[in-house]
């Protein structure tokens, strides 16, 4: 597999000052829509709250948006748009959130896919995937190959190239991005130019913890022992957290991927999945960008640290480039 850490200097660093860590998301999975409800107004107030403080909110704010319903995997799922002003062949970005499979909503991501589409000059599609336990694997992965199907044939009516299709994930959402660019790979249907993953989760193997998993297993934010039930009600069986189509980490063959930008926490469990797949896939001659971001932990792209706008910076500046 390569030296994994050669990203890494050689200890794992410890959590910024200025970070609060939040207290772990554990669903209820007696009420998961209740749950899901409170959870998602809570997020969505608070980054308001936190965004209008910054500099950037007035501007972002400019970006039109449009609600549609389009067909995914048998079922109609919500995608929404996010249109610079007069956007006109602007680069696309497919944005999946991140939630165990489980949790979250293309509302909680609202300011992370206005910051982009702002700053960089390009139409963001954000689809509203149906979440487990109600909805087991590959479900939410058909919808989100699906959302790519639709981009691909309906994204220049709202100013996007459909020759420049990147796809971009954090987390769970991550993992549906590196997995949706093997997918249109192996089925030579639609061309992505290039994949963005926030701490991408890059294998749901539990055979073996990792040493991030080992060193930052409790008290920073991504709980191991919390993420295990939500994670667990995604899969049918024990044998599908092995497929590639769930555990990118693990296929076979990884070449002839599009040009990767991976985008790391330093202090969370899943550094280490992030740190392998980079290296697997520049043995695999795929060109890779590899940015950690010091003292951070799992989901800090949702917050306005100064850290959450480099690194959506590092996005927009690699599909630009």
């Amino acid at each position: 597999m390569g030296d994994y850490r050669k990203y890494l200097e050689p200890d794992y660093g410890e959590v910024a000052p200025e970070v609060e860590i939040m207290t772990p998301q554990c669903m209820d999975m007696n009420n998961t829509k209740a749950w899901r409800v409170r959870s998602n107004y809570e997020s969505v107030s608070a980054m308001t709250l936190a965004y209008q403080k910054c500099n950037c909110y007035e501007e972002i704010m400019k970006i039109q948006t449009s609600d549609i319903k389009i067909q995914a995997a048998k079922e109609k799922i919500n995608v929404r748009v996010y249109m610079p002003e007069k956007a006109e062949k602007c680069p696309v970005m497919i944005f999946y959130h991140g939630g165990a499979f489980s949790m979250n909503s293309i509302d909680v991501y609202e300011y992370v896919c206005r910051y982009m589409a702002w700053y960089g000059d390009m139409v963001v599609v954000s689809p509203d995937y149906h979440l487990a336990p109600e909805y087991k694997f590959p479900k939410g992965l058909n919808e989100a190959y699906d959302t790519m199907l639709w981009v691909a044939e309906n994204i220049s009516d709202y100013g996007g190239d459909v020759g420049d299709i990147n796809v971009c994930g954090d987390s769970s959402g991550g993992n549906f991005a590196a997995v949706v660019s093997m997918m249109a790979r192996d089925n030579n249907v639609s061309r992505i130019n290039k994949q963005i993953l926030f701490y991408p989760l890059t294998t749901n193997s539990e055979k073996e913890m990792t040493e991030s998993e080992k060193r930052y297993e409790t008290g920073y934010f991504l709980e191991y022992n919390c993420q295990k039930d939500p994670m667990r009600c995604y899969f049918n069986t024990e044998e599908e957290k092995e497929n590639p189509l769930a555990s990118p980490l693990l296929a076979k063959d990884l070449s002839k991927l599009p040009k990767t930008c991976i985008i790391s926490a330093e202090c969370d469990p899943l550094l280490d999945q992030g740190l392998m797949y980079a290296a697997r896939l520049e043995d695999a001659g795929v060109e890779v960008e590899y940015h950690i971001l010091k003292g951070m932990v799992h989901g800090f792209l949702n917050w306005t640290y100064g850290e959450s706008f480099e690194a959506m910076n590092y996005a927009v500046e690699f599909v630009r480039k």
